[in-house]
């Protein structure tokens, strides 16, 4: 075989590609393997992968391998990916994630960025341009009815995307998202374990988002588990208009901490949805002449740089994995390009979940004796 071309070996992965033995999404042996199966160099080996992935006819994923190629399709080598907002200061969508997605694209396509501004309409204008100038979209969704229709149109024509992080009710896309729901448990649990029983949960009122459902059925499971059925009366729902006006926010997690920490039986321990939620707390607790940890422990998803805390290591911290986020929803939409009609899968991806070094409730009770 020392004589054996690179058009021979391209020739032969096509035969085993026409005749079903390779079928669409399926990986080719790497150029090494090639060299090795047919005796010849790994430059000939790869000129002939090279010159498949010319014609469209397998599909090179950076950190996968080489795929067989959905023929029927016409790609244009670009994906599109919208998010509701981009927020520089809080490193939203954090640069690892659009990292990590275009480590799954390799080098077949090109990632274009789009924002909807949190805008329905803006969102819908977005997807419809994407779905036209592209192969397939990411989506963070601002989950408004009007654009969940949207892209419930997209989902049924058949065009590829992925959902991230707020995964709609009802519309079966692929998505990827966090182990919310993993994570609140570990971290609750991680909380009761320091002797907290009454554990505060603040949230603003999104019930459409999947992760605030997931992470409130959580919280609620695992006081469940030791003894506490009710937390309507720990739980604050903020109004999501909220979100935006940084003075009334803080004022209404200054009200309502007041209260829970005040009263009878007081809150000694919070749970925070999301950081802006854990930083209007820490605000709030300066106010009241309360010290975190000390007073009360906090715990947050820290999406936010770590800093914005001021002392992030006096407060538990689950972190998420947005370079793996990213390389899932990628790899997921590559799937689809490369020929994939299964199922939507949805992702959920671990978080990691950093403990502040604090002393126990029993040992704080005797060093103030």
């Amino acid at each position: 075989m020392a004589n054996t071309s690179w058009k021979t070996i391209a020739a032969e992965i096509v035969r085993l590609i026409d005749n079903g033995e390779l079928p669409v999404g399926a990986r080719i042996p790497s150029g090494e393997d090639l060299a090795a199966t047919w005796g010849v160099s790994r430059h000939t080996a790869h000129r002939a992968i090279e010159e498949l992935q010319r014609q469209g006819i397998v599909n090179r994923q950076r950190r996968w391998g080489t795929v067989v190629a959905n023929r029927t399709l016409t790609l244009s080598g670009r994906v599109g990916f919208l998010a509701d907002q981009f927020a520089q200061t809080y490193n939203f969508p954090a640069g690892d994630l659009i990292r990590g997605i275009q480590d799954a694209l390799g080098e077949t396509f090109q990632l274009m960025i789009a924002e909807s501004k949190g805008d329905c309409e803006v969102e819908i204008r977005q997807l419809k341009k994407l779905q036209e100038h592209s192969d397939g979209i990411i989506l963070y969704p601002t989950n408004h009815p009007k654009s969940l229709h949207a892209i419930e149109r997209i989902v049924e024509s058949g065009f590829p995307i992925v959902i991230l992080d707020r995964l709609p009710e009802g519309i079966k896309a692929d998505g990827v998202t966090s182990d919310n729901e993993g994570a609140t448990l570990q971290a609750i649990r991680e909380i009761e374990a320091r002797g907290h029983r009454r554990i505060g949960f603040f949230s603003f009122h999104k019930p459409d988002f999947s992760t605030v459902a997931e992470r409130h059925s959580a919280y609620r499971m695992a006081l469940a588990e030791v003894g506490v059925e009710d937390v309507s009366e720990l739980t604050r729902w903020f109004p999501r208009e909220l979100d935006g006006n940084p003075q009334g926010f803080v004022q209404a997690v200054y009200d309502s901490l007041f209260t829970l920490v005040n009263q009878p039986d007081p809150i000694t321990a919070l749970f925070c949805v999301q950081d802006s939620i854990a930083v209007a707390a820490l605000e709030a607790c300066d106010r009241m002449g309360k010290s975190v940890p000390l007073d009360l422990e906090l715990a947050t998803f820290n999406e936010w740089p770590p800093m914005m805390l001021r002392t992030p290591w006096c407060i538990h911290r689950i972190v998420q994995r947005s370079l793996e986020i990213g390389h899932s929803a990628g790899q997921l939409l590559m799937d689809r390009l490369s020929g994939y009609t299964g199922d939507p899968r949805t992702v959920r991806v671990p978080a990691d979940f950093f403990t502040a070094d604090l002393p126990s409730i029993e040992e704080r009770r005797a060093s103030s004796r």
